[in-house]
């Protein structure tokens, strides 16, 4: 990769020590003449990426995931640097930036294009996920009762507490939680895990990309909670029945020259 020559940087202060690390980022950057555009206001404001050459997101994982439709817009790649406690998406350690940064900024990285999850209501246009889209049985409390259908066949009816559609990056976040399987980020396929299912046989279930599911509620049933990414997935409540597919669009993730996919899992879940 060519030396950088712009950088914007997004620094998310409800995550303790952000401050800090943003004017960091800011002296190194400049120390090696790049040029440096940094906002403390989160979500960032619109544009805020345009003409960019890269991102660095400071906070969590929520933070690099808040800019996704930034990122995508502007096809501005995201290095993060992590305050989060797992971090699965970090590019960057917060105490190790003064030998971590220099070679990114010289152009020294790979770009990962991650897939993505597309979901719309009926009457929606596409809307886009880089970890998940969950489907949960609503504010009561009570069991959810959904039917899931791939194209015209259907594949099962669950009874439970929702229903997690993950991508591999979203695999290790709340697809591991719900008991579902850690996938390589290369893999181009799709996740489906029950969460809390209402019966010892339901299983989570791996689909190819180029396949398209479809939810469905219990018809008279409370209206779903639908959320993509940890956030509301719809400004109302969405019209049922939801296609969810592998998008055309991808993510463009920043990851150092040597980065192990393996290591990383190793030390965040502690395998020793």
């Amino acid at each position: 990769m060519d030396p950088l020559k712009k950088v914007a940087i997004v620094a998310n202060l409800t995550k303790s020590g952000t401050q800090d690390v943003a004017q960091l980022l800011v002296k190194i950057c400049l120390d090696y003449h790049v040029e440096v555009n940094l906002t403390e206001q989160f979500p960032c404001p619109p544009d805020f990426l345009r003409g960019m050459d890269v991102c660095l997101s400071v906070g969590g994982d929520g933070t690099l995931l808040n800019l996704l439709d930034e990122a995508i817009a502007h096809e501005v790649p995201v290095a993060g640097v992590g305050l989060g406690k797992l971090g699965f998406l970090a590019t960057l350690s917060p105490n190790d930036l003064e030998n971590e940064l220099p070679p990114l900024l010289k152009g020294d990285f790979l770009i990962r294009r991650r897939s993505l999850i597309g979901f719309r209501d009926r009457t929606g246009k596409e809307k886009i996920a880089l970890n998940d889209l969950v489907v949960k049985s609503g504010l009561t409390g009570r069991l959810g009762h959904f039917s899931v259908f791939c194209g015209k066949e259907r594949v099962a009816d669950y009874s439970s507490d929702g229903i997690v559609f993950s991508t591999p990056t979203g695999s290790t976040a709340y697809n591991l939680a719900a008991g579902g399987p850690i996938v390589h980020p290369e893999a181009e396929v799709m996740l489906m895990t029950p969460i809390s299912a209402h019966s010892l046989t339901s299983r989570p279930l791996v689909f190819p990309s180029g396949i398209g599911l479809r939810i469905e509620k219990e018809e008279n049933s409370a209206n779903p909670h639908v959320s993509a990414d940890g956030r509301d997935a719809f400004a109302e409540c969405p019209e049922f029945p939801l296609e969810i597919f592998v998008s055309e669009k991808t993510f463009p993730l920043i990851e150092t020259i040597g980065h192990s996919h393996f290591r990383v899992l190793r030390n965040k879940l502690k395998w020793g």
